[in-house]
């Protein structure tokens, strides 16, 4: 299958749930080209709104729409929508209203734009509202069951998207359970564990090192809030424990599963990867080399943690 955006499936799949479900609308912020909403627009015009370039605004009016029985889907890009944190708290966490938040261009991956437009803290911000569900998917198939089962659903959630091509990540049949970890390749001794478009960056790491006989597991945490007796099950079958994500380091899955694992009572190593600074302005194939989140140097990191050297001689 041709590699493409979960921002492009979630497109497609938008329009599927429109026609299945009469109550889905979509809010929009003057970006329905890069959130790929147009198609929505273009087939049920009557439950489009276009706020224009006003986040705040838009996050007001979903959760009018959502107060009055809509299920509303407000796209933009992770970084712009959640910036209006104050908005979300107030208008979505508190009143519990049922809207779909839709963050696109999550990571690096926005590239050159820079850090004043990279979706690098929104988890971390999502992860602090008690009754916000955040979604993840890692290819087409994901994207397509995530929106199905957030078009049916009554309670806020944050549905994080990427720009950059993938190609699929689940070569059997596959069914999504919010919060149940998804274990895309079982392995022995190290467990990766990811989200998004890291799982395919995972993949593509594992060739090499199965040739020098290391065959980590490679578990996709696709949503959360995660039930943390299954996490804990998974990785703690594992000598370490090995979080690789597309955001910072502080407030993503890495705090999420190692507070999962201190409840064993004796824990894997655990050791967490993802980007330690603001962020850069560049091509994002440099930057995922900068940030040591490309295939290479996330499998020169697995060979290190196989291999037993100093975790502080990873960085």
């Amino acid at each position: 299958m041709t590699a493409r955006a979960t921002r492009d499936w979630f497109g497609e799949a938008l329009v599927s749930a429109g026609a299945a479900h009469p109550r889905v609308a979509v809010v929009d912020c003057d970006l329905g080209s890069a959130t790929k909403t147009g198609a929505f627009a273009e087939a049920f015009p009557d439950r489009y709104f276009q706020c224009g370039i006003a986040e705040a605004n838009a996050i007001g009016v979903a959760s009018g729409l959502a107060q009055e029985g809509m299920r509303p889907f407000v796209a933009s890009f992770g970084h712009f929508l959640t910036g209006k944190f104050l908005e979300i708290f107030q208008s979505i966490g508190l009143n519990d209203t049922g809207v779909v938040l839709v963050g696109t261009h999550a990571g690096l991956a926005i590239g050159k734009d820079g850090p004043t437009q990279m979706g690098l803290r929104d988890l971390a911000l999502m992860r602090t509202l008690p009754n916000m569900e955040i979604l993840h998917p890692a290819d087409g198939a994901e994207t397509r069951q995530m929106v199905d089962y957030l078009a049916a659903r009554e309670r806020p959630a944050y549905l994080r998207l990427c720009r950059q091509p993938l190609a699929e990540v689940h070569d059997r049949p596959f069914r999504f359970v919010a919060g149940r970890p998804d274990i895309v390749r079982a392995g022995a001794d190290i467990a990766v564990v990811t989200m998004g478009g890291m799982v395919r960056v995972v993949l593509d790491a594992l060739p090499p090192l199965a040739e020098q006989g290391i065959r980590p597991s490679v578990v996709s945490l696709s949503s959360l809030p995660v039930d943390p007796d299954a996490l804990r099950r998974v990785c703690g079958a594992h000598r370490t424990v090995f979080v690789v994500e597309d955001h910072y380091v502080t407030g993503g899955i890495a705090d999420e599963v190692a507070r999962a694992l201190l409840e064993l009572p004796h824990p894997p190593r655990f050791v967490g990867h993802g980007v330690r600074d603001y962020g850069q302005a560049a091509a994002p194939d440099e930057l995922y080399a900068r940030y040591r989140l490309d295939s290479r140097s996330i499998g020169e990191q697995i060979h290190a943690l196989a291999a037993e050297i100093p975790v502080g001689a990873l960085s």
